[in-house]
């Protein structure tokens, strides 16, 4: 009579055969397993009603297999050896895998990096891939699955995507060391921005910041012209520009280092004129968050403002 499609093999009965048959006794398997004597015997028989054929026989108190016993051990060798394959197979898939990470080169270059250093520590198994995209290719990609996670400013995102708020940083006006902006400015960026000679200096302007138009709005708001000396796609850049005194650049205080400070001249833009940028991650809402995808968000999200400019 066919068996119930349903209907498998009990998995604990054979393990408790598997132990009877590796000890030679009941009451060794029993001390093996943690459970009694009896509930080994119990399982055992069940496991035999399952088949409709006797496993084994008792003589002179040791296990005697018969052939259907002989046959079944052989399975539950294999069963379990797969299983302990199987097992370790996915614990390691918890910490092992390829990750693909897309933002724009800045983020990658001054904001990200010692948040990977700790992941990968962490996680030494693991691969990050990361992508230096535009702000909105890095979405695009998020959206066609072809990256896991993306690193964006804060935007209105399409249904089928969540962006998680992770950290807000102010933006800074980064001039050459001793520039005439910067000596009228003292005062903070008010007194620097109402003197009527700032449209004689240019911009020196990354290639993102036309694309989200911020920094146009904020200057048409000033009453400034928007002028663009140079578009450069680097932050790396830009700094170099401006400290060659070719125009005046606007960058996330997070791209501000130590060393920024001592060669240029950096002020700080209150909120009131623009000023702060929050960043977050923006992934697939459908997207699988594995163990690895899980730790690596946690790790990204746990940043601190006074962390901007660092390389932690």
């Amino acid at each position: 009579m066919p068996r119930d499609a349903f209907e498998v093999m009990d998995l604990k009965s054979l393990r408790c055969f598997f132990a009877v048959v590796q000890h030679g006794s009941l009451t060794r398997a029993g001390i093996e397993l943690g459970i009694s004597e009896a509930a080994i015997s119990q399982r055992v028989h069940g496991l035999e009603d399952y088949l409709g054929a006797k496993l084994y026989e008792t003589r002179g108190g040791r296990v005697k297999l018969t052939a259907a016993g002989e046959q079944t051990a052989r399975l539950a060798v294999s069963v379990f050896s797969d299983i302990e394959v199987l097992e370790h197979a996915v614990a390691n898939e918890r910490e092992s895998g390829v990750l693909t990470v897309a933002s724009h080169d800045s983020v990658l270059r001054y904001l990200l990096p010692g948040r990977f250093e700790t992941f990968c520590r962490e996680y030494p198994l693991a691969r990050l891939r990361l992508l230096a995209r535009p702000i909105e290719e890095t979405v695009r990609l998020v959206r066609a699955n072809e990256c896991d996670l993306g690193v964006v400013p804060q935007r209105k995102v399409s249904e089928d995507l969540l962006f998680k708020a992770v950290a807000s940083y102010p933006a800074c006006l980064i001039l050459a060391k001793g520039h005439a902006l910067a000596r009228r400015g003292s005062g903070g960026i008010a007194s620097t921005l109402r003197d009527g000679a700032t449209g004689r200096y240019p911009l020196v302007m990354l290639e993102v910041q036309r694309e989200d138009q911020r920094l146009q709005r904020a200057c048409e708001a000033l009453k400034l012209p928007f002028e663009v000396a140079l578009e450069v796609s680097t932050v790396d850049t830009l700094k170099h520009y401006v400290l060659r005194g070719l125009g005046m650049g606007v960058v996330s205080g997070f791209c501000v280092l130590p060393e920024d400070r001592v060669r240029m001249e950096v002020i700080t833009i209150p909120e009131e004129y623009g000023g702060t940028t929050t960043y977050g991650l923006v992934l697939r809402r459908d997207k699988h968050r594995s163990p690895l995808l899980k730790a690596l968000m946690a790790q990204l999200s746990s940043f601190d403002a006074a962390e901007s400019g660092d390389f932690r």
